[in-house]
């Protein structure tokens, strides 16, 4: 059962086994399961997040059809659309701080303020 405060932006999208913070946005055909987002400390406008995409940038928040298991978000965090994040291959350990992550006994966990693009698979 997902758990989700007020303030949130969720557009149909599934959540399952997680947790998502205050200010959190999640677009279109966006998965979560298993994963803790902690939020985000403040809005950004819909014109601040069109400017963003169309400039190219990720806006806070997770993008459209990405899909995320098992893990951790941490505040200010953006995620691009199509992003897969979900250590298909098993990684126990790995420190990958200049691409915004960490991964611990299996966990991935998304770096404060950190940018994941599109496309990227983790």
């Amino acid at each position: 059962m997902p758990l989700s405060p007020h303030g949130c932006f969720l557009r149909e999208c599934t959540i399952q086994h997680s947790i998502v913070g205050e200010r959190s946005r999640l677009d279109y055909g966006v998965e979560l399961q298993d994963t803790v987002m902690m939020g985000a400390d403040y809005y950004q406008t819909e014109s601040e997040i069109a400017s963003l995409l169309a400039e190219g940038k990720v806006p806070i928040g997770i993008g459209r059809n990405t899909k995320i298991k098992n893990c951790i978000i941490d505040k200010n965090a953006k995620i691009g659309k199509d992003v897969v994040i979900t250590n298909k291959d098993g990684v126990q350990e790995a420190d990958r701080p200049e691409d915004g992550f960490y991964i611990r006994a299996g966990i991935t966990i998304v770096m404060e303020k950190a940018t994941i693009e599109d496309g990227t698979v983790i």
